[in-house]
């Protein structure tokens, strides 16, 4: 008799970009207000001898809505829900600024699921006063849309010389948060605004290898953030990109690839010569 074949899951509804292949798996998770295109530079230099998930956040790009009150339980719970309908049982999770926090929710709730974990340019235990001025940004968004302080954004994110020589890709990130739902974005800004102690008492169980790297001028990210996030988590590597601020994987790919790759390189599993016992 003809064994079955088993059904993988459909997908929940989600927008992602996949490389396809049989290689080690690395799965790229955007920040607030952007979707899966900001890894365009690290999706083509990674897939060379790696199989490249971009994946959408709730709320943002072709993914669904976040219900009201989501937590970062529940983006990590969507993602798992990607992973899971891709037949993907264990990757390297790489999140950038809220991503970041996903991929650390992610990590705390399916360890066994995270073979290395990279935390770029993201947010940690943020002093009232830097807190309290995120959370006036977040109620200008809520009050007037996702692109009410958008101008004052691209000038911490950016330097004066990429915002002039790139301004055609400024003006489509512009359109990128024009196109942003409301009311998702709102509710994943205010979770980003308010999540930046998430999972401080429980950091130091990730095993998984981990880096947590930032940009010398990252303001909103800081280097002291990165070692203060590092110092919580047992092995983790601290790396800081000189000359960077905050969007450092599309200002400076170059160096953020090679970043990345020598990352995955120093966690990449040896392989075993044939004959070896």
């Amino acid at each position: 008799m003809r064994a079955a074949h088993a059904l993988r899951p459909v997908p929940p509804p989600a927008g992602y970009r996949d490389t396809g292949g049989d290689g080690p798996v690395v799965v790229l998770i955007h920040g607030v207000g952007l979707d899966k295109d900001m890894w365009a530079a690290q999706v083509e230099a990674l897939r060379t001898d790696r199989r490249v998930i971009a994946v959408d956040m709730l709320g943002h790009g072709d993914s669904p809505q976040p219900p009201a009150g989501a937590t970062l339980e529940d983006y990590a719970e969507h993602l798992r829900g990607v992973l899971d309908a891709l037949g993907v049982a264990s990757a390297v999770l790489i999140g950038f600024s809220m991503g970041a926090l996903v991929a650390r929710a992610f990590a705390l709730a399916w360890p066994d699921r995270v073979a290395a974990l990279v935390l770029l340019n993201g947010v940690f235990a943020r002093s009232p006063e830097v807190r309290a001025a995120i959370v006036a940004r977040v109620a200008e968004v809520e009050a007037h849309g996702p692109a009410a302080n958008l101008d004052a954004a691209l000038e911490r994110w950016f330097s004066p010389d990429f915002r002039r020589i790139h301004a055609d890709y400024i003006a489509r990130l512009r359109g990128r948060f024009a196109a942003n739902d409301p009311v998702g974005y709102a509710r994943s800004y205010r979770l980003f605004a308010t999540g930046d102690a998430y999972g401080l008492d429980r950091l130091g169980e990730i095993a998984a290898p981990t880096l947590v790297a930032t940009g010398e001028h990252d303001v909103g990210s800081t280097p002291a953030m990165a070692q203060a996030l590092a110092s919580h988590i047992t092995g983790a590597a601290v790396r800081v990109i000189p000359g960077a601020r905050h969007m450092m994987p599309v200002e400076m790919p170059a160096e953020t690839n090679a970043l990345l790759r020598g990352f995955l390189q120093s966690v990449a599993p040896q392989r075993r010569v044939p004959g070896d016992r």
